[in-house]
């Protein structure tokens, strides 16, 4: 009887989901995060059980939904698992292509992109807004009881945006934007193909060259050796001295030190990150005090716990793919071999 290995704390309606899509016969184990205080530590890939019950429970398993540490898996494989599918309810892989320990071959991984860019657009909007509008500043002008004109603000009517990586997530923040009647120029591999919400798409080659003429730089790019980086100090430099960065992608496209140098310079007129590397930066790190920068514990997605709409996209990902699994169709989100740091074996 196949079998499928919940990891995540999904509600009782998405359980019956899942069932419904992988059909009759199936059994449903379920466990739950090891501290569920928090959404973020609802999602830290740490389990109510011990890892050799979860050696166990993974080797029972046809598919798991969730993020059991690599170290797990291969010890679950040795172990004669029968494991076809690892599905997480992540956007990112690197917990398993970067992983210094071989994924299982034959075993398929799948990730959720497409279940967060709903809400990290109205993230993106929400801190743009705030920045162009001098909110933290007035926030801190509050916490001191004083009533000052903080002088200009900007505005994102007619605004140019460079939103890099034009995905799931930036297709969103695109479309969001165009309400504002925003001039939106999407950075993507592929260039030629149009792409919904976007007036524009340049490759990473030519992006360099948007950055002078941009109000708004928004960073929604996967983890990935040639976007790592990519925006550091000479780069920030060039951008306006009125632009606003927000950065919603992966931590390692924005050298954070570098940033924190072009905005106690005045160099931009202020960022947001919801993302940085290292996570979370050092306690004094100068970004922290930095006035005119907006930081979040990677919560603009808004998982497990945190808002319903994420779970209900993660939720119907996990029911196509095992409804796939189950009639041979082909599999949403599938990560490919030449993915993986190590050869799967």
């Amino acid at each position: 009887m196949p079998s499928l290995l919940v990891l995540v704390p999904f509600c009782d309606e998405h359980v019956a989901a899942l069932r419904r899509a992988a059909g009759p016969g199936w059994t449903v184990e379920r466990h739950g995060p090891a501290d569920a205080s928090t959404p973020t530590a609802a999602c830290s890939g740490r389990y109510d059980l011990s890892d050799d019950a979860l050696v166990e429970a993974l080797v029972r398993a046809d598919v798991v939904i969730g993020e059991p540490a690599p170290a797990l898996l291969r010890r679950a494989a040795d172990a004669g698992s029968r494991l076809r599918l690892v599905q997480m309810t992540w956007a990112g892989t690197e917990k398993y292509t970067r992983s210094d320990v071989a994924f299982p071959a034959g075993v398929s991984l799948c990730c959720a992109v497409g279940g967060f860019g709903q809400l990290i657009s109205q993230y993106v909007v929400a801190q743009v807004l705030g920045l162009m509008q001098n909110l933290p500043a007035y926030r801190d002008e509050q916490r001191l009881h004083r009533w000052r004109d903080l002088g200009p603000v900007g505005s994102l009517d007619g605004a140019r945006v460079l939103v890099f990586g034009a995905g799931n997530i930036g297709g969103w923040v695109a479309r969001r934007l165009r309400g504002f009647d925003c001039e939106v120029t999407g950075v993507c591999r592929d260039a030629s193909r149009p792409r919904p919400g976007f007036d524009r798409l340049v490759t990473l080659d030519a992006a360099e060259g948007e950055l002078a003429r941009a109000d708004v730089v928004v960073g929604a790019l996967p983890n990935n050796d040639a976007t790592a980086g990519w925006l550091d100090g000479r780069r920030l430099r060039l951008m306006r001295p009125g632009a606003v960065l927000v950065n919603v992608g992966r931590g390692n496209f924005v050298d954070c030190d570098a940033l924190a140098g072009v905005l106690a310079a005045g160099g931009i007129r202020g960022a947001a990150l919801d993302v940085t590397s290292p996570e979370p930066l050092p306690a004094d790190h100068p970004l922290w005090a930095e006035p005119r920068c907006a930081i979040t514990p990677h919560v603009s997605g808004g998982s497990f716990g945190r808002h319903r709409q994420t779970e209900d996209n993660i939720c119907a990902i996990c029911c196509d793919n095992l409804s796939a699994l189950c009639t041979g169709a082909a599999l949403r989100n599938l990560v490919p071999a030449s993915a993986f740091d190590v050869e799967p074996r």
